[in-house]
């Protein structure tokens, strides 16, 4: 069955509605011809000039990314901006993007369900288990542990060079976790709230940093791009669509490294 843009924005949103985005998220579809058929599609975390130039060099026409390309919008169209060029090089090379970010940070099955299964957690639950849908994930550790110890191990769950941790000024172990994947400092008040004594998120600011530490939550920050779990997970289920649905197309998973960090 030949299928086009629109058929996987509406299957992606049947498994992630834009109705549980988050507030001021520009996620969903973001560029190209809803009624263009679909031969290839490539997972990604990030739409970069560099993952273009792959989707363009592997014949795609859906690029279904986890981060918006337009997270600002463009001023100009001048193409001496890397941006807009990236732009002009998918509408001239009749390649879509659609962006699921917050929608599937709180789906069923979806970004935090992902990145809570690789740490092998019990009694894994919402953060807030008022809502259908939760920004976050928690989880319980069979037995307490050390934070230092906790920390390396997910390091390894994730196969990270490093990562930052920060101890609460009550010193107390791991035993109940919460996740956030991205940048989710600003949710500590309910993590707290909830129980939790250590909160996994990315991008922790040095200020929230403190707070959280004075306020007796454990933190540890694995990064930004940890959320790269999505080019696999979404390849992972396009294809189980794609087997149910009889839909005639391929599925490949970008192979470029989008993390822009170095590490010593």
């Amino acid at each position: 069955m030949i299928v086009n843009v629109q058929d996987i924005i509406n299957r992606m949103e049947e498994f992630a509605p834009l109705s549980i985005k988050m507030d001021g998220d520009p996620t969903g579809f973001q560029l190209g011809d809803r009624k263009q058929p679909v031969h290839k599609i490539m997972t990604t975390l990030d739409v970069r000039p560099s993952v273009v130039a792959e989707a363009i060099d592997k014949k795609v026409d859906l690029i279904l990314a986890h981060h918006p390309v337009m997270f600002h919008a463009a001023h100009n169209l001048d193409l001496a901006s890397p941006q807009n060029k990236m732009y002009r090089d998918l509408l001239t090379n009749n390649i879509s993007v659609y962006a699921s970010h917050t929608n599937c940070d709180k789906a069923h099955g979806g970004m935090n369900d992902w990145l809570i299964e690789e740490l092998g957690l019990n009694n894994v639950r919402f953060l807030d288990e008022d809502d259908d849908y939760s920004i976050g994930r928690m989880g319980d550790l069979k037995e307490s542990m050390e934070l230092v110890d906790f920390a390396k191990m997910v390091r390894d769950a994730y196969h990270l060079p490093n990562l930052r941790y920060v101890k609460s000024d009550l010193g107390q172990k791991v035993k109940t976790v919460a996740i956030i994947g991205g940048d989710a400092g600003k949710f500590y008040p309910e993590v707290l709230k909830a129980g939790a004594d250590t909160f996994i998120t990315g991008d922790v600011y040095y200020h929230t940093a403190h707070d959280m530490m004075a306020n007796g939550l454990n933190v540890v920050d694995p990064g930004h791009h940890v959320e790269a779990i999505f080019i696999k997970q979404m390849a992972i289920l396009l294809n189980e669509w794609k087997k149910s649905n009889k839909w005639d197309l391929d599925i490949v998973q970008s192979e470029v490294d989008t993390e822009p960090y170095n590490f010593l």
